[in-house]
């Protein structure tokens, strides 16, 4: 090949252009040929300078008797115009020796293991480079019309039998592909990653469930271990849109909602700043704005059919708070209030303590309308015949969720909720702010058999009337 040179801090000076003279980042791969032909060809790549050859020639051994080589021979290879159409075009349309080549996909690292390529030096592909690759030889149209063997079969027969088939892999690739668009998207990589990830995901299920029944059978023992779902912590280094996307497809092929919840957790976690650090979010209006969106991105990926325990109230509760801290939209936080009322049998007073925005230390209407949906009152959830088109609805959102369990909540449960109820009421009533509309509100909201004895609400009232 020719010389690479990089920007003026870091350029090296060069005798003749006969010799390649490899870039720092590939110093340590095997020496390139070393062309007779003086370079006639400069190609850049960002801010990197590569002198290439439009004709290359080389010696090569003239094979006499066996393996006895005695004699050469030279012969004319035209390394890059052979291997890329784009860069035949260039060179056939324009006189310049010049060619600006800004759009690369990768840049000029990607670009130099191209060239490589059309200069016979052996590239080594893993899931790091694979997707670069890939892209560079389409942009580069470096394609089996021109060439047999070229890199896009090349990198499309090394995608196939070591990336499609393997979740992790997959995952780090698509990841990769972030920064490679609109290119990956054209040739449809990152679709069949992401579909390779939900598909090898089921099959991992499958395989685990599979295992699980064998293992019931023979040691008469049933198996509570979840699929295999370590690759499930390794997703949210993806970006929302790429996250959202693999989600999707888990769920519409059938992954267990369980590994999709725990997924979820695990991206919120990490990728909720607000969550962490709540006032520091408060303080920058545009990572606030960030974070409402994952945060509605996450809400509306949640489970529509899940078992009680697959999301914890913590979370949803923490989630909850967050969305009224960052002010999502309005059917976001109706959602978590939906959901967290099915749990609020399990939920402990730190969970529905709900900071408000403005005014009162509390969201007691949040809170309100969560008990009330518990109770499956007619004025929150459940609409009569005669509303209207809207709220009918509404009622079919909610009947989406199957969370197993009579419509009802059984005795139990109403008992615990009475004396959560109890606890809340005797927190709010020592904010000066609350209003006694809202404190009465709250104090009949629960029926007349909730309460097996009434001390919890009576103290509350006793603390209300005293503030």
């Amino acid at each position: 090949m020719g010389v690479v040179t990089v920007p003026e801090s870091n350029k090296q000076s060069v005798a003749a252009k006969r010799a390649f003279r490899p870039s720092s980042s590939i110093r340590h791969t095997p020496q390139w040929p070393v062309s007779d032909v003086t370079s006639d060809l400069t190609i850049e790549v960002g801010s990197a300078t590569f002198s290439l050859h439009k004709v290359t020639k080389f010696n090569k051994l003239r094979r006499k008797k066996r393996n006895c080589f005695t004699q050469t021979r030279s012969l004319l290879q035209f390394p890059l115009v052979s291997r890329s159409g784009r860069i035949r075009k260039l060179v056939l349309e324009s006189k310049d020796t010049n060619l600006n080549l800004a759009a690369v996909p990768g840049g000029s690292e990607s670009f130099e293991l191209a060239a490589k390529f059309c200069y016979g030096v052996g590239v080594q592909y893993n899931s790091s480079n694979i997707a670069a690759l890939r892209c560079v030889a389409h942009y580069l149209e470096m394609t089996e019309d021109l060439s047999e063997k070229n890199l896009e079969a090349r990198t499309e027969a090394y995608l196939k039998d070591s990336i499609f088939n393997d979740i992790s892999n997959s995952i780090t690739v698509l990841h990769s592909c972030e920064r490679l668009l609109p290119v990956a998207e054209e040739i449809n990589l990152v679709g069949r990653l992401v579909n390779a990830i939900a598909v090898n995901a089921c099959k991992e299920q499958l395989a685990s469930g599979l295992l699980k029944l064998d293992q019931s059978f023979s040691c008469g023992v049933p198996e509570t271990a979840k699929p295999c779902d370590w690759w499930g912590r390794s997703l949210p280094i993806l970006k929302l849109d790429f996250f959202q996307r693999v989600l999707s497809a888990m769920k519409s092929k059938g992954l267990n909602h369980d590994i999709i919840s725990d997924i979820l957790m695990s991206y919120a976690r990490k990728s909720l700043q607000i969550i962490r650090e709540p006032n520091l979010v408060k303080s920058d209006s545009d990572l606030q704005r960030k974070q409402r969106i994952v945060l509605e991105a996450v809400v509306g990926l949640l489970p529509t059919q899940a078992n009680k325990s697959s999301i914890p109230i913590s979370f949803l509760s923490s989630l909850l708070k967050t969305a009224i801290g960052s002010g999502t939209s309005v059917s976001c936080r109706s959602d978590l209030e939906r959901r967290i009322s099915h749990l609020l049998d399990q939920a402990i007073l730190e969970d529905i303590l709900i900071p408000a925005n403005i005014g009162a230390m509390y969201d007691t209407d949040s809170v309100q309308r969560i008990f009330s949906m518990f109770l499956n009152l007619d004025e929150c959830e459940y609409r009569d015949d005669d509303d209207d088109e809207e709220d009918a609805v509404d009622e079919s959102e909610m009947a989406m969720y199957d969370f197993e369990g009579a419509e009802s909540p059984k005795q139990s449960s109403i008992f615990k909720v009475s004396k959560l109820m109890d606890s809340y009421l005797a927190e709010v009533a020592l904010d000066s702010s609350l209003p006694p509309s809202k404190f009465i509100a709250l104090a009949e909201l629960l029926p007349d058999h909730a309460r097996v004895v009434c001390d919890g609400l009576y103290r509350a009232v006793d603390i209300f009337l005293k503030v």
